[in-house]
């Protein structure tokens, strides 16, 4: 492990997701359940400020303002651990890198900073191991932009899309300038496709059917299968992503004019579940911690500024 060191300063990416947290290493599910007593069965939990914080065995509720609770600052302690330890580290000088929907910097960026700023010296416990990390700053970024900072010059017309769980994030690019216009946030995130698929094998089975059984389909397609389960996954699926397909329209995608950028978990369901894998002029980012990675790289090019 390496020694902390007053004189350096490390820049982790965190890319705060309502389906999943990723840094530029590593990915977790975005989940917090607060308890007051350290989890009997459970190793994966933070410990901060006496209390204990399981992680990543439930869903966030997407809410429109990520300081509207205490959720997201105790991911964001999980995943400084997380990346932390990854680079063989318990004790740093950090500059934390995120983002938000480009349509939401203007209103949401200065509270999201602070939100995450509040505490400078932080001391707590991610799966029992101890961690410190001095937190020297916090940079806000364009979520979706950042994932596509080192493709090179995006001339001509440019469409990106961000599907997460929660919302859509839509900006057109042009010659290689966001156009301010034309951002939108829709809550049409693929948490929908995915609760639409569970409501509709309840129905059948009177089950609750488990997002696990469901999620290798809409990440990597049917592969073969022919079963119920997976026939109805397919139908909604298909549906999902052609209401996909009309709201890209809406904002401005013409397939003959406009170079698509897909990004974020909702991208697999285009690709497995629309033809819009096979078309030319369409980029899929696979990397879910582009965002994260492109965070890192945006901060270092504002620190040497």
């Amino acid at each position: 492990m390496q020694k902390f060191k007053s004189n350096t300063r490390i820049i982790i990416g965190v890319d705060h997701g309502y389906g999943n947290m990723k840094t530029a290493h590593r990915v977790f599910r975005a989940g917090v359940e607060c308890m007051e007593d350290e989890p009997i069965v459970s190793k994966n939990f933070v410990k901060y400020k006496d209390k204990f914080y399981v992680i990543g065995e439930s869903h966030l509720v997407y809410q429109g303002n990520k300081t509207d609770s205490e959720d997201f600052y105790i991911l964001t302690l999980a995943a400084l651990a997380e990346e932390l330890k990854f680079r063989g580290l318990h004790e740093a000088n950090v500059t934390l890198a995120a983002g938000l929907p480009l349509a939401w910097m203007k209103s949401q960026g200065a509270d999201f900073k602070r939100y995450l700023m509040k505490e400078q010296e932080l001391h707590f416990e991610f799966r029992k191991e101890r961690y410190h990390v001095h937190l020297c700053g916090v940079e806000i970024f364009p979520q979706g932009f950042a994932a596509v900072v080192n493709l090179g010059a995006m001339l001509g017309m440019n469409m990106l899309a961000d599907i997460g769980n929660g919302t859509m994030n839509v900006m057109q690019i042009i010659d290689n300038k966001p156009l301010k216009k034309s951002l939108v946030t829709d809550k049409f995130g693929a948490g929908i496709c995915m609760k639409e698929i569970q409501k509709e094998l309840s129905k059948e089975s009177g089950e609750d059917i488990p997002e696990m059984l469901i999620e290798p389909l809409l990440r990597k397609g049917l592969q073969g299968r022919t079963d119920n389960i997976a026939k109805k996954v397919e139908y909604i699926a298909k549906k999902y992503t052609e209401n996909i397909r009309k709201r890209l329209t809406d904002y401005g995608y013409k397939e003959e004019l406009v170079h698509l950028y897909v990004i974020g978990g909702g991208g697999c369901l285009l690709q497995n579940y629309s033809d819009l894998g096979e078309k030319a002029g369409v980029t899929f980012i696979t990397d879910i911690c582009a965002n994260a990675k492109g965070y890192e790289i945006l901060a270092e090019k504002k620190l040497r500024r």
